[in-house]
């Protein structure tokens, strides 16, 4: 089948960034055409990419789910080597920063677990690379440890300036394929914009508090909030939604179409 689809478009397709397929080709759990230095992807492709976005959603990490698609013949059983496949491993990666940030902290696993608000063995799971974590869960890790959510990913460091460009954005690669965050500034000391996309039914898959203030625009779909599992917003696209940090926040992207928000919080958490 004719290979016709760009890595931008199926990224899209599949509702991940291109940096993650690229990631993926690293660790050979996919193998795209090649003309020129474009990677082009067919129908059949996008299915692979879908199933493994998939077991990315179920909870498997990328070992793992190499390993199935192996067995099953879905790749190639000779795929190429990196010197540390493991160290590539968003979790694995995830993993280790969270248990460096817990130990400086002076916390045991069930002090942090219990300030997170998640069971020692999901937390000891999520510190071994084994369990994928919610973007709730980021934050509430984050606000436990007193440290930013993208800290936790190695606090990636950029060179600050006046202009995000739209193919150029930061993206903060949560593990989840139903939810992608993508920065709009780079050196900003108050205020944090980020541009949230969420396929049907991808959210927050539960909620979290911080102090600050936040207002979200919906650009397309329609996202259901609940505030203190008292109030519930139901905003589409030109509706604004604001409410204090302090409020436990919980959303849903509760359309048939892809959800698109723009959100802004200060002060900065990610």
């Amino acid at each position: 089948m004719t290979a016709s689809i760009r890595v931008s478009e199926a990224a899209q397709l599949v509702g991940v960034s291109p940096s993650t397929l690229r990631e993926w080709e690293s660790l050979g759990l996919i193998h795209p055409s090649r003309r020129g230095r474009f990677r082009w992807f067919s129908p059949l492709d996008v299915k692979e990419l879908q199933k493994i976005a998939s077991l990315r959603a179920r909870g498997y990490n990328l070992k793992a789910i190499q390993t199935m698609l192996h067995r099953d013949g879905s790749t190639s059983p000779n795929p190429p080597r990196t010197s540390d496949p493991s160290a590539n491993v968003p979790g694995r990666t995830l993993g280790r920063n969270l248990r460096a940030a817990r130990r400086r902290r002076g916390l045991s696993l069930r002090e942090a677990a219990e300030r997170a608000e998640m069971s020692v063995s999901h937390l000891s799971a999520i510190e071994r690379g084994t369990h994928n974590i919610t973007l709730a869960g980021l934050q509430r890790l984050a606000v436990a440890l007193g440290i930013q959510v993208s800290d936790l990913f190695g606090g990636r460091q950029r060179r600050a300036g006046r202009v995000v460009r739209a193919g150029a954005r930061p993206v903060l690669e949560t593990g989840d394929p139903g939810v992608r965050v993508e920065s709009l500034s780079v050196g900003a000391r108050l205020l944090e914009p980020h541009m949230y996309v969420a396929q049907p039914g991808g959210g927050s898959q539960g909620s979290y508090h911080h102090e600050g203030e936040e207002i979200v625009y919906v650009l397309e779909g329609t996202v259901e909030f609940w505030l203190n599992e008292l109030e519930r917003h139901v905003a589409k696209a030109g509706d604004c939604l604001t409410f204090p940090s302090s409020l436990r926040h919980r959303w849903l992207n509760a359309g048939p179409d892809r959800l698109v928000m723009l959100w802004v919080n200060t002060p900065i958490t990610f």
